[in-house]
């Protein structure tokens, strides 16, 4: 970092042309605090120059010169000033006092000296400054009123070291390599691609022929003609206005020939931050690119038309360790008969004697991120995902360290897999189950599973095609690998509303969860639910809702046998909260484990047992709800595959064993070929 200042910390600022200078002494006694030469010096009427040196001190820091009594040409210096600092220069402005100098051989005029520190915090710099010194000259005028006053013959260098009436200071950034987020084995995932920007040159297109040339290339790009149309027009006479940014890996058709054959249509070869592919864990990499204006408005000062950030998903949420620091360059830029003395020499040589960098900071590079996905996994989630007609999540975990391999939604965008949330259906049972074994039931405990149960009024049965036989008096076990609705829901008196949020969290459904991707949700569960909303809630209707990603953290806590926290980032590490005190045992687990078993083996998911590997454990759930008065059903499976725990979630569908078995049966044999479960 290099950093140029108008004037060293312990150097004095040079005299100005047309200004007296201090004598040596005086200048070599400055201190850091208020100093004033010679009180006798004033005159007998003649108060102290001290107040309006510090009303000026403090006018600059807060970019107001209104209330500080200025001569009339220092008057003309303010009412230009604004227009000659950035507004990212005048947000966090300290300007101490150093001294205040009455001159010996003319008591009507004062020197004050300043230290002058601008933050650049608001130019992405944070906890970094500006800092210059300068000084002001203060003038007694006698014929003011009141008995004359000090008034400070301001010029542009008091404000800013270096600036001559009529320069401005101009601010300059230059970019920083962003970091890359890596897979699980440390290659790039999102890292500069080559692409081929298609869009149209307006400098080699005649005014008249620019509509039919824009609807043209709009038409070739595939993009919205009479949007475009707009941009091309409302943008500048020689500006290139994009239509669209194709990958130039092979994977897409660049239609080069057809769109050169418009007048003015051009492509552009550039790079650009990207996954491997646009959909490819897209709900965890996120976006990167430049805001839209609503984005900018919405942001708080916090993003910048035309500078590009991390929008989304761990692009967003490591926007600074991704980013690093944009260098910076602040420059004084004076006109060149400019009569106020420089505030550093201009590089020798180069005959640029208005114009000078105050400031220059290098850009840092930014840092790497490691991800926990594992592109394998991944990609075979996508599969999956991708195959389904209706918004679909599945995430993969791995339950020893609670890493997540795989998170992906589709086909239609949704966000499902990390962020969406929704009634678990029976899969919420394993965490009614844990309650439940809290309260002293045991699997071989038999249990009474009736077709229908009322609650207050609420009447509740089975799903269709339960079996008959587990109807009744039958062991916990079968209910549970049955799904019979009816034995939850009769437990609401034995289980209170409390106790089955306390199992939740106990099995990792955090409400405020440390992922290390912001905005990821695992689930809700109230503590405060009576009546007939708690009785549905302990089937995993009524209120509770869960994500993809808290399902299969409820399978991987399961699994461990604690509960487990899932990550994203593997480094830097993310800092978890500890397992609460209530956290699930590895026996209370390993009963857990013993009942999913009992859903493949004899159960809703017995499509499962083919998959080869270790045995797997699961449980199907479904949850009904309404949508334009039609009734519907969301559907779920979680299971359990050695050091792999997944949920998955359909939007619609008949039941999670019907529609979601048999793609949780693909994507556990794809994965087993690279995790094998044994």
């Amino acid at each position: 970092m290099t950093q140029r200042r108008a004037h060293g910390p312990q150097s004095p600022a040079p005299a100005r042309p047309g200004r007296a200078p201090l004598p040596r002494a005086a200048a070599a006694g400055l201190a850091a605090t208020l100093v004033l030469s010679t009180t006798g010096c004033l005159g007998p009427s003649r108060p102290s120059p001290e107040d309006t040196a510090g009303a000026l001190a403090t006018a600059i820091s807060a970019g107001d010169l209104s209330a500080v009594p200025l001569t009339e040409p220092g008057a003309r210096a303010a009412a230009a000033l604004p227009e000659a600092l950035p507004e990212g220069l005048r947000k966090d402005v300290t300007v101490t006092t150093d001294a205040v100098e009455v001159h010996g051989d003319d008591p009507a005029r004062a020197t004050a000296r300043y230290t002058v520190r601008r933050g650049l915090a608001a130019l992405g710099r944070d906890g970094e400054a500006w800092t210059y010194r300068t000084d002001a000259e203060l003038v007694w005028e006698e014929d003011s009123g009141d008995g004359g006053r000090w008034a400070v013959d301001l010029r542009p260098d008091d404000v800013v070291a270096g600036l001559a009436p009529g320069g401005t200071v101009t601010v300059r950034r230059t970019a920083a390599d962003r970091g890359d987020i890596l897979d699980a084995a440390g290659d790039p995932l999102v890292t500069e691609r080559e692409v081929a920007v298609l869009g149209l040159d307006k400098a080699r297109v005649e005014p008249d022929r620019l509509a039919a040339s824009a609807r043209r290339v709009a038409e070739v790009a595939g993009v919205d003609e009479d949007a475009f149309v707009a941009r091309a027009e409302a943008a500048g006479d020689r500006a290139f206005v994009e239509a669209i940014t194709l990958r130039a890996d092979g994977s897409v058709e660049v239609p080069r020939a057809d769109l050169e054959r418009v007048p003015g249509g051009r492509v552009v070869e550039d790079t650009a931050v990207l996954a491997p592919t646009r959909t490819f864990a897209r709900d965890v990499l996120g976006t990167y690119g430049e805001p839209s204006a609503e984005q900018v408005e919405d942001s708080d000062g916090a993003l910048e038309a035309g500078v590009a950030v991390g929008l989304s998903g761990l692009q967003a949420t490591w926007q600074d360790r991704l980013a690093g620091s944009a260098g910076l360059v602040i420059t004084v830029d004076n006109p060149d008969d400019a009569g106020a003395s420089p505030a550093v020499s201009a590089p020798a040589g180069t005959g640029a004697s208005a114009d000078v960098a105050a400031l220059e900071e290098e850009p840092v590079p930014g840092k790497d991120l490691a991800s926990t996905l594992d592109r394998r996994v991944q990609a075979a989630a996508e599969e999956v995902v991708g195959a389904s007609d209706v918004p679909a999540g599945l995430v993969a975990i791995r339950p020893s360290d609670g890493h997540v391999l795989a998170a992906a939604s589709g086909p239609e965008g949704w966000p499902v897999a990390v962020s969406g949330a929704y009634a678990p259906g029976s899969t919420f049972k394993v965490v009614t189950s844990l309650a439940l074994l809290r309260e002293g039931l045991r699997p071989d405990d038999t249990v009474q599973c009736p077709a229908t149960i009322d609650v207050d009024g609420m009447v509740v049965g089975n799903y269709d095609g339960y079996p008959d036989s587990s109807l009744g008096a039958v062991p916990f076990s079968e209910a549970f690998a049955e799904s019979c609705n009816t034995v939850f829901v009769g437990a609401h008196d034995e289980v209170s509303a409390a106790r089955e949020a306390e199992a939740a969290r106990a099995l990792g459904l955090d409400p405020e969860p440390a992922t290390g991707l912001d905005g990821a949700f695992l689930g809700s569960v109230p503590e405060d639910s009576s009546g007939t909303e708690h009785a549905a809630n302990l089937f995993g209707q009524g209120v509770v809702e869960a994500s993809p990603l808290g399902m299969a953290t409820v399978a991987a806590s399961v699994a461990a046998g604690h509960t487990v926290r899932p990550v994203f980032v593997a480094d830097p590490a993310v800092d978890t909260p500890p397992a609460p005190a209530t956290g699930v045992t590895d026996q209370e687990a390993a009963t857990l484990r013993t009942l999913m078993a009992g859903v493949v083996e004899h159960g809703t998911a017995e499509m499962l047992r083919d998959v080869p590997g270790a045995p797997v454990l699961a449980k199907t759930g479904t949850a009904q709800f309404v949508a334009d008065g039609e009734d519907l059903a969301h559907t779920w499976l979680i299971a359990i595959h050695g050091d792999l725990a997944v949920a998955l979630f359909l939007n619609e569908g008949l039941g999670g064993g019907h529609d979601n078995g048999p793609l949780v049966r693909d994507f556990l044999t794809a994965v087993e070929g690279v995790l094998p479960s044994e």
